[in-house]
């Protein structure tokens, strides 16, 4: 297809491709690379003519496959794999434009072939209209898929803090005390997962004596996740009770990783996004903090998207880098 192109009709392509991410992607820093990339393939050959890598989503995969290749014989690409997936999330923003724009590339190739490049310059490109369920999808949030979740695990493996932490823990959790009878063993335990994630415990002593009092360590190896939401729930001196929900969820899931997936702030608000734009599964906000319903609602989320392949722990990487990175925080 790429020698019925012209260079001229390229141009013009470029100059509505940077229209089209100035009017929907006005929010993101990087619209300059996002630009300068998508045409990458057309300035380099990388095994694979620049119009079939838009066609559907295998040729995307083939295309990053392709670039691996290719950046793994370069010296200046030092990690070809992220690099590659770098390039795969531009490429889907080029493709969505194309697709939004004329239907398929290959209506693009039609529509080129009997127009000339000023008309395609003026070329009005119109929003596509969105369903009501889809009303507040934001463009920089991609759809789950594998290709997303590969580039998100891979990003994990660069988060040096991150995954030295989580070494210091499971050494911790795996080797020095697996089990949960004395109160030593569990204080210090109750004590770095405080202090690692911030958990807002300010008694570690009264929580670590309520998770003695459970007697968990049967139930936490028969994966018991109805035990979550009882070690949360901690009877404080003056009365109250406090529910340390995200904390209890990491404690259980730092025994048993596959079958207790973290909650987290970032996971809820991603899984209550995805609801909402794709209706993957139905479920009210506080259904999340039922432990139970949150595993179920996460086993949906993989089942909708076809991400089975991967363990709950993979998702729990993903949601929480891709949440933190799109809905941060705001102090």
């Amino acid at each position: 297809m790429k020698n019925r192109i012209g260079n001229s009709h390229i141009e013009a392509l470029r100059k509505q491709f940077k229209k089209y991410l100035n009017d929907n992607y006005e929010h993101l820093k990087d619209k300059s690379v996002i630009y300068s990339d998508s045409f990458y393939p057309y300035r380099h050959d990388i095994g694979m003519d620049f119009w079939d890598i838009f066609i559907d989503d295998n040729s995307l995969r083939k295309a990053r496959e392709l670039l691996e290749i290719k950046f793994s014989n370069e010296k200046s690409h030092k990690n070809p794999r992220r690099n590659s997936y770098g390039y795969m999330r531009t490429f889907k923003i080029f493709k969505e434009f194309i697709d939004n724009t004329y239907g398929s590339v290959g209506g693009y190739i039609e529509f080129a072939k009997t127009n000339q490049p000023p008309k395609i310059e003026k070329m009005v490109i119109e929003k596509v209209p969105r369903t009501k369920k889809a009303k507040d999808a934001r463009p920089d949030v991609l759809r789950p898929s594998c290709e997303e979740v590969d580039r998100y695990l891979l990003a994990w493996e660069q988060l040096e803090n991150y995954a030295l932490q989580e070494s210091a823990l499971n050494k911790l959790f795996y080797q020095t005390y697996p089990d949960n009878k004395d109160i030593d063993d569990v204080l210090v335990k109750v004590s770095v997962l405080n202090d690692f994630y911030s958990t807002n415990i300010f008694s570690p002593f009264k929580v670590a004596k309520h998770i003695i009092d459970l007697d968990i360590d049967e139930r936490l190896a028969a994966g018991d996740i109805t035990l979550v939401n009882e070690i949360a729930r901690v009877d404080m001196d003056n009365g109250t009770v406090k529910n340390f929900y995200s904390f209890a969820t990491k404690y259980c899931s730092h025994h048993k990783p596959l079958d207790f997936p973290i909650y987290d702030s970032y996971v809820d608000r991603l899984l209550r996004y995805f609801r909402d734009v794709d209706g993957f599964y139905s479920f009210n906000n506080h259904d999340i903090k039922d432990y139970v319903k949150f595993k179920k609602i996460l086993l949906e989320f993989s089942k909708f998207y076809n991400l089975e392949s991967y363990n709950l722990k993979d998702i729990d990487k993903y949601l929480w880098q891709l949440g933190k990175e799109k809905f941060p925080k705001k102090y």
